[in-house]
C-alpha cells in the first residue's frame, strides 16, 4: 500500500469515526519520529496543513487568533493550536517545541490538526483527496524545513545551474533578469559592495563575501538575533523557501523623530568558499507575506568569487552596469 493510500484512509477514518483504529496496520499510530522519515505518512499530514494553515494565515492578515478560530477542535488546547499553527507557518524554534519538547508531531496530533480544519472549513471528501496529492509534492519541502535545509541555490559560477536562465551581470554577482527590475548600488569604502533589487513594493539587498574561518551562516545568524535583541527589537529563526532566515522587527526613526518598527526577513547561504546574504524589507517582509520574488531572486542568485580578489576584503565587490536603474526587460 502506498504512503498517499495510507493518508487517504486514515484521513477518511478519522473524519468519519473521530479516531484512528490502534489494530490497523495502517500506521504505527504511536510513533513520534515518523514527522523525520519520508516514507511516513505523517509528512503528508504535515504538508496538508501546511497548505491550509499557509493560505488562512494569508486570509486572516496573519492574526494567529483568527487563524485558531479555523480549528474548532476541542481536543487540542489553545497553546498547542498556536504551536502547530506556527510550525505550519515556518518558525523554527516552534517546529523545535513541537517536535522535541511538546511530543505533537506525531500522526494522531497531526490528523487531529488536519481533519479540524477541513471539518471547520467545509472541505468535501473530494477535495480533500485533492489537497492530500497537492501535499505528496510538497513532502520534499516539509523535510527541508523539519531538517532546517535549505534549497540548493544560490550558485556558484562554477555551476552549470547557474547558466540556465537570462542574467544581469554585476560582476562579483549575477541575478535573474525580468520586467520591472531596479537596481541601487550599496557603496563601502568607495566601492560596490552590495546592490538592492526593487521590484514593486518589495526590496532584496544583496550581498556577497569570502568566506572566513568561523563565519558562515549558522554564526552569523546568531550574531544578527542578538544584535537585533540588544536594540530593542525582536527576531525569530524561521524555515523559509531559502533555508533558515531570521524574521526580525527593527525599531527606526524617522525623518521627524517618531519611531516605527520596521519588518526585515534576512536570508543567507554557504557556497564553496563564500557567503551570499540577502535583506527583504518592504511589502515581502510583512509577517502576512507569501510572495515569494525576492526568494526566487535570492535561490537564483549566482556568486562570482574570482571577480574580486580575498586579498581586495571579504566583501566580494561588484559592478553596476552604467544607467541601469527603472523598468528593465531580460538581459544576458
Amino acid at each position: 500500500m502506498s504512503v498517499e493510500t495510507t493518508v487517504r484512509q486514515l484521513v477518511t477514518e478519522f473524519r468519519r469515526n473521530g479516531s484512528l483504529s490502534d489494530g490497523e496496520h495502517l500506521v504505527d499510530v504511536d510513533e513520534r519520529s515518523a514527522i523525520d522519515d519520508p516514507e511516513s505518512p505523517a509528512i503528508i499530514v504535515f504538508a496538508a496543513a501546511q497548505v491550509m494553515i499557509r493560505l488562512l494565515w494569508e486570509e486572516e492578515h496573519g492574526d494567529v487568533d483568527r487563524v485558531v478560530a479555523h480549528v474548532p477542535t476541542p481536543e487540542l488546547s489553545r497553546a498547542t493550536k498556536v504551536l502547530l499553527i506556527r510550525a505550519c507557518l515556518g518558525d523554527v524554534e516552534a517546529v523545535r517545541s513541537a517536535r522535541d519538547e511538546r511530543g505533537v508531531l506525531d500522526i494522531r496530533t497531526l490528523i487531529t490538526l488536519l481533519c479540524s480544519l477541513l471539518d471547520g472549513e467545509g472541505v468535501t471528501e473530494a477535495a480533500t483527496y485533492e489537497l492530500l496529492d497537492l501535499a505528496a509534492g510538497y513532502q520534499e519541502e516539509t523535510l527541508r524545513m523539519m531538517r532546517a535545509g535549505d534549497r540548493g541555490g544560490p550558485w556558484d559560477a562554477t555551476e552549470a545551474a547557474s547558466q540556465e536562465f537570462p542574467i544581469i551581470d554585476l560582476g562579483g554577482l549575477r541575478i535573474p533578469a525580468g520586467d520591472g527590475l531596479e537596481l541601487h548600488p550599496v557603496h563601502s569604502g568607495g566601492r560596490v559592495c552590495g546592490v538592492t533589487v526593487v521590484r514593486g513594493s518589495t526590496a532584496l539587498q544583496l550581498q556577497a563575501f569570502h568566506a572566513l574561518p568561523g563565519r558562515n551562516w549558522d554564526v552569523i545568524r546568531g550574531e544578527l538575533r542578538g544584535k537585533m535583541v540588544r536594540g530593542g527589537g525582536s527576531a525569530k529563526e524561521w524555515a523559509g523557501p531559502a533555508g533558515v532566515e531570521i524574521r526580525a522587527n527593527v525599531p527606526t526613526v524617522r525623518p521627524g523623530g517618531s519611531t516605527t518598527v520596521m519588518q526585515v526577513r534576512f536570508l543567507g547561504h554557504d557556497g564553496p568558499g563564500w557567503l551570499l546574504r540577502g535583506v527583504v524589507t518592504g511589502a515581502g517582509a510583512a509577517p502576512e507575506s507569501t510572495d515569494e520574488w525576492a526568494y526566487r531572486l535570492f535561490a537564483s542568485s549566482v556568486v562570482v568569487p574570482s571577480f574580486s580578489p580575498p586579498e581586495n576584503g571579504s566583501a566580494i565587490a561588484l559592478n553596476i552596469p552604467d544607467g541601469f536603474h527603472g523598468q528593465h526587460g531580460d538581459r544576458s
